[in-house]
């Protein structure tokens, strides 16, 4: 009697491994989790965001894939407006900001270019392997080439977001799209291959479908605007609340940064358009991005 106990016992532990396999193979959810931790002024701020895999999966992966390489840590927040919007993931954080920042604009301006994280990205997408490429230039003989380490945007015409676009809100996470219609002397026409496997592959215009690593946080309670793929929400607004009572109103606006055209991501370029930025008397620091959920 108790071998056939044990081996019923036997059964049933081998029967829930079994069934257990598909569950854990299948792990990621349809709403991760993410905390991004911000500092400022030696205070720590915790931002923990639900974010929507099952509307916006390819930009979900880009995310998660820059946050788990650890490209977002120990970053500044580059442009910020307490009535709009604060921008991150394109520039590190050097202690000589505060310097730079008494230095004025033009301090400022050679911050951004020593700083940039240009270089880091296209190492981690091209050199590593890290990011997965989704969006291609060329096809000769069947072949989709020159892969571009970026994200389909999950937009279509005039930037509207196919899936269910989410509502802009107060701290709403949003991934950054680009315009690179001014570059008359690129080919903006490209491959977008929407699963991962080459074998559905559309043609499409590249400015509807790139994002890169740079993301920005909603600081007013507006709708927001369809130009951006708002991919996650606050789980609880009090701590980005919090941030924001504590920042001082001393800004500087940087005239003429270059932007690269062609991935988007900060930096300099052979052809570079230019934005202006507005930075806080004292650095707001991403000190971590941390995927808690899967």
């Amino acid at each position: 009697m108790k071998k056939t106990l044990k081996r019923i016992a036997m059964a049933v532990a081998a029967a829930a491994v079994l069934t257990a396999v598909p569950f854990m193979s299948g792990c990621e959810s349809s709403h991760p989790e993410a905390v991004i931790t911000i500092s400022y002024d030696g205070t720590e701020y915790e931002l923990n965001y639900k974010l929507y895999r099952n509307m916006y999966p390819q930009t979900i992966r880009h995310f998660i894939e820059l946050a788990e390489s650890g490209f977002y840590n120990n970053t500044i927040i580059h442009n910020y407006s307490g009535s709009s919007y604060m921008y991150g993931g394109g520039y590190s954080y050097s202690d000589t900001y505060e310097t730079d920042y008494d230095e004025g604009e033009l301090g400022m301006l050679d911050y951004f270019e020593i700083n940039s994280k240009e270089a880091e990205y296209y190492n981690l997408a091209i050199n590593t392997d890290t990011l997965t490429p989704s969006v291609y230039r060329d096809n000769i003989d069947g072949r989709y080439i020159d892969a571009l380490p970026t994200v389909i945007g999950e937009v279509g015409e005039t930037h509207v977001i196919q899936n269910g676009e989410l509502t802009g809100s107060f701290g709403a996470l949003r991934m950054y799209y680009s315009d690179k219609s001014f570059d008359d002397d690129f080919d903006d026409t490209v491959y977008l291959d929407k699963d991962g496997n080459d074998d559905v592959v559309i043609m499409a215009d590249y400015e509807q479908h790139s994002a890169t690593s740079l993301f920005s946080i909603q600081t007013s309670s507006s709708s927001g605007s369809s130009d951006y793929c708002i991919f996650g929400q606050l789980i609880e607004t009090q701590a980005l609340t919090d941030l924001i009572s504590a920042i001082e109103s001393d800004t500087v606006t940087v005239s003429d940064v270059p932007i690269d055209t062609r991935d988007v991501l900060l930096g300099e370029a052979d052809v570079a358009n230019f934005e202006d930025f507005t930075v806080t008397a004292l650095p707001i620091i991403v000190v971590s991005v941390e995927i808690t959920r899967y």
